[in-house]
């Protein structure tokens, strides 16, 4: 049987009918499960800082390696937000989230099976890079499924799942690691995303409608190509440089992604068909003020959470339990603070609400530095007062930082400001742990021989006070300060080795005393980055209005 009709014109081919509303209980069971996706994102950025000690004793991850964990899930998070937004408005935004949180499940599988450090960093490298395929999806995916009238309710399940996100990743890390279900240990915070990932992904694919741009347009992928390039050239020199120490081709690194980002700037520059970064956003004042503002804060708030990790449970002895509640201190002011700062702060403060959050912020770090200067061995509640007013300074510099950013950028051209603004956000914490946890191994090495010199004396007085021989007691001290310095240069005071298994009970307080001096040390001078980081953002954001202006 042969059909009579005629194919009109592909250009004049009627885009696809408006899939059909959902609404009731279908809608809010596709919203939670949306929602999930994100969370598992939000998640998965800090939940790993908790477990670190025990990932780097099981598979011998070096500092290097603490550092890739990290930051790999934010680089390639950062590289390719944007385009899997575009990516979103090309092939459909149910299909790219779909694909995402798939890929998010076989990353974590991976992940949580991986044997050596390498496995583990490719994992999380795919993790984030699939993280940045469903992130961008979620508030198109909401906009779609409720009308303009009924948003509100979607927006603030959005800012719980946030609020959720900051406060569980350290405590629900500290229990799926120190719990140890099934002799898993640390792979679980990993392997617990496998059932939670297929929920989501049976229920986005029964229940959330698909939708795509109204004129959908190419990939840039010259842009996409450069932003990954220029990342990678960035945090590379910054996160393996003490491993490979090489002036040269960390110089040689840094020079190329100054040449890839001028490069990108240049791409855009001439691109008229979807560029990936429109650079008629950068015209407006509040828009680069927003994003130098966000860089700085987010390249020091987001480090900190590593160095603290680690300065508990490496240089305190802290348990991983113990460590996941002490961030759980600062994790619970931060949504509370936010909701205070978006209702009451703001509306009157304006601007100098957001910087009173970055004063905070200071405030908090210096307090912190008081409390590590002051007590050799620390509680929680002596770290308390800095931790509650560093969470209350987050929340109340997050609130209103993207209502500012994109104060003066037109209506039409939110979407892509929003995008950008991401991104930056999630460079500024790629680049802000490289750089961090760069200066916390650097600090931590040289900080390493004064507390050796410091303890050694009183080493040797202590085993000529039990009889032992001054040749002997030079020795046992030499070989016990071998084996403190090789813990210290692999960060891990537990690690074992031929000097270790040496002095083995007999040392056991020179390396207590020497490494909790050293850490102590360390994170002292370490916060010193996260105050220069948050004036660095104070001056930026003179740049923004001092009010909101509604239109």
């Amino acid at each position: 049987m042969t059909r009579a009709t005629t194919e009109p014109p592909a250009d004049t081919i009627a885009p696809p009918p408006a899939p059909p509303p959902i609404t009731g209980r279908l809608r809010t069971i596709a919203l939670f499960a949306v929602l999930l996706g994100l969370l598992l994102d939000l998640l998965d950025i800090v939940i790993v800082n908790v477990a670190l000690p025990t990932i780097q004793e099981e598979i011998g991850a070096s500092p290097a390696d603490i550092q890739w964990t990290v930051g790999a899930y934010t680089l390639a998070f950062a590289t390719m937000l944007v385009t899997g937004g575009r990516l979103g408005d090309i092939y459909g935004r149910k299909r790219i989230f779909l694909i995402g949180i798939a890929g998010f499940a076989l990353a974590s599988l991976a992940a949580g099976l991986a044997m050596a450090p390498e496995q583990l960093i490719v994992a999380r490298f795919v993790q984030g890079g699939m993280g940045a395929l469903m992130v961008p999806q979620v508030l198109s995916i909401l906009q779609v499924m409720y009308p303009p009238h009924d948003r509100g309710r979607a927006f603030s399940a959005l800012s719980v799942v946030f609020a959720v996100g900051t406060v569980a990743g350290p405590i629900v890390g500290a229990l799926l690691t120190a719990t140890n279900i099934a002799g898993l240990t640390w792979r679980t915070i990993f392997l617990v995303n496998l059932p939670i990932a297929i929920v989501c992904l049976v229920v986005t694919l029964k229940l959330v409608p698909e939708s795509k741009a109204e004129s959908a347009r190419r990939l840039d992928i010259a842009g996409a190509f450069l932003v990954g390039i220029g990342m990678l050239l960035l945090v590379l020199p910054l996160t393996q440089g003490r491993e490979l120490d090489s002036a040269m081709w960390m110089v040689v690194s840094l020079v190329g992604s100054a040449a890839a980002f001028t490069a990108l700037v240049v791409v855009q520059r001439r691109r008229v068909d979807s560029p990936l970064i429109p650079m008629s956003l950068f015209s407006h004042r509040s828009f680069r003020g927003g994003l130098a503002v966000s860089l700085l804060f987010m390249g020091g708030v987001m480090p900190f959470f590593l160095i603290n990790m680690l300065y508990l449970q490496m240089g305190q002895g802290y348990s991983v339990i113990k460590a996941g509640m002490v961030g759980v201190i600062w994790g619970f002011a931060v949504p509370l603070f936010t909701a205070i700062s978006a209702r009451r702060i703001t509306p009157k403060l304006g601007r100098l609400g957001l910087q009173l959050g970055l004063g905070m912020l200071i405030v908090g770090m210096v307090l912190l530095i008081a409390a590590v200067n002051t007590f050799d061995v620390i509680s929680p509640w002596a770290l308390a007062p800095g931790l509650v007013l560093g969470g209350a300074g987050m929340g109340m510099t997050f609130a209103p930082l993207l209502t500012y950013t994109l104060n003066d950028v037109p209506l039409d051209a939110a979407g892509s400001a929003s995008g950008v603004f991401n991104t930056v956000q999630q460079m500024g914490a790629a680049v802000g742990i490289a750089l961090s946890s760069m200066v916390f191994f650097v600090l931590l090495s040289a900080q390493s021989l004064p507390a050796a010199d410091n303890q050694q004396a009183a080493f040797r007085e202590q085993l000529t006070a039990q009889g032992v021989s001054p040749a002997e007691a030079d020795a046992v001290v030499a070989q016990a300060r071998t084996c403190f310095e090789e813990r210290i240069e692999l960060a891990n005071p537990a690690a074992d080795s031929i000097a270790c298994r040496a002095v083995a009970g007999r040392a056991d307080e020179f390396q207590r005393d020497a490494t909790r001096m050293t850490y102590q040390k360390t994170m002292e001078r370490a916060l010193v980055y996260q105050i220069v980081m948050f004036f660095l953002a104070i001056l930026a954001s003179f740049v923004l209005p001092r009010r909101v202006e509604h239109r």
